[in-house]
């Protein structure tokens, strides 16, 4: 069980990213990859509804993201 403060760093780590994914229209995996290792049952659907926003704006939305997409909906 994480302590207060460790919890308190993965929250900041985790909106740092979340921020920096909302602002870049093609995210780096290894980015997204660090926000789902953070990631607890409260944070997914906010991090559902980013990745959805980005595969909403693109025509031809890439493979990979619409995979993420689809198993944090598994």
């Amino acid at each position: 069980m994480p302590t207060r403060n460790q919890e308190a760093v993965r929250k900041t780590v985790l909106d740092a990213l979340m921020r920096k994914v909302e602002a870049d229209r093609y995210p780096s995996p290894t980015m997204l990859d660090h926000i789902e290792a953070l990631l607890t049952d409260d944070d997914v659907a906010e991090y559902a509804a980013l990745l959805a926003e980005r595969v909403e704006e693109d025509l031809y939305p890439s493979i990979p993201m619409l995979r993420r997409l689809l198993r944090l909906a598994a």
